[in-house]
């Protein structure tokens, strides 16, 4: 098959069982490795369907400019979009991002800017956004995604992502949260054709999205320091929050046992899925890997990089024991309305 651009090469990403003894006996884990997209990321997917809803809607147009905050992938994405539908791609970013993803901004031909200090209340995050809105003053005509409020991103997994989830034969589908997109967007989709079918947030310890109060935290792509409007919360049946340590132990056994490289978000989704699986009814879970482990060589794959944020990772059987005691709860809000 002979495609039109690279953009024909987003979504259809492989799903792969994990067969391994921390899965819990008679039960299946599935691995939806969304790092198959181009630039090793689901947000391939969000950026997609984002810049295609600004094209139709006129609020973006070939050069013209895109500006948005991004803690690594989604900048990967709108830069490939940017060279691909010829708009300018600024790009808001803080000092957490790996270098390697800078220049691969750079090599798509977009625009960097850096905030160097975190917002007194929100931290990094919060202070991007408010480096956007400053550069939005100055290109009143650009169009800002805006990944965690805009409607079109779980819009787009809901039509795409979503049906690859779907057709699958599991009880149940387990997705880290940031901005909430890719999730809800899945969530609310699973909800409508198969209602029994269990939807299972997870979220890094630090993430203010379903606890109040922020803290730094190591692993990128999760989390935030306040809860966007793509976060519906009416999607969700449980929650789970893990630490940093949890999820980069993860990343670092499934990459040494089963040759799987994926992100910090990526090990924080098959720790919850394997606990998930551990502790509740479910017979089967799909877990959805945002993003792949070549983004994080220099981070939460380095012996180095671990002992300077003084992480030692744990082994298999301090990881099972983890399994057995970490908690899912229902979302406040849910319990709220199911009381009424």
């Amino acid at each position: 098959m002979i495609l039109n651009n690279i953009t024909d090469c987003i979504g259809n990403t492989p799903v792969v069982e994990l067969k391994d003894d921390l899965v819990s006996e008679g039960k299946k884990l599935y691995l939806k490795l969304d790092y198959f997209n181009p630039n090793f990321s689901v947000k391939d997917r969000t950026a997609y369907g984002l810049v295609q809803a600004a094209f139709h809607e006129g609020r973006l147009k070939r050069g013209g400019v895109l500006i948005e905050s991004t803690s690594g992938n989604l900048g990967k994405s709108l830069a490939m979009l940017g060279a691909v539908y010829q708009f300018k791609v600024i790009i808001v970013v803080d000092p957490k991002i790996s270098s390697t993803v800078l220049n691969w901004y750079k090599a798509y031909g977009a625009h960097v800017e850096m905030v160097k200090e975190p917002a007194e209340k929100g931290g990094f995050q919060q202070a991007r956004i408010t480096r956007v809105k400053q550069l939005l003053e100055q290109y009143p005509e650009a169009y800002w995604p805006n990944q965690y409020d805009n409607p079109d991103n779980p819009s787009f997994h809901y039509v795409t992502t979503a049906k690859e989830i779907v057709e699958l034969s599991v009880d149940s589908v387990v997705g880290a949260v940031s901005t909430g997109g890719h999730l809800c967007g899945i969530g609310k989709r699973v909800k409508e054709e198969r209602a029994n079918m269990k939807v299972v947030a997870c979220d890094v310890k630090g993430s203010a999205v379903f606890d109040q109060q922020f803290r730094p935290y190591l692993i990128n792509g999760v989390g935030l320091s306040w809860r966007g409007n793509n976060t519906d919360i009416k999607v969700i049946d449980q929650v789970s929050i893990a630490s940093d340590k949890q999820a980069i132990s993860t990343c670092n056994l499934i990459a040494k046992e089963h040759g799987i490289m994926v992100g910090g978000s990526g090990g924080l989704v098959i720790f919850t899925a394997l606990a998930w699986l551990n502790q509740s009814n479910c017979s089967s879970a799909v877990a959805v890997i945002p993003d792949a482990g070549v983004n994080y060589l220099d981070q939460i794959y380095n012996e180095e990089w671990r002992k300077e944020k003084g992480l030692d990772i744990m082994d298999r059987a301090q990881l099972k024991a983890n399994l057995d005691q970490q908690l899912f709860m229902v979302p406040e809000e849910k319990k709220e309305s199911l009381s009424v």
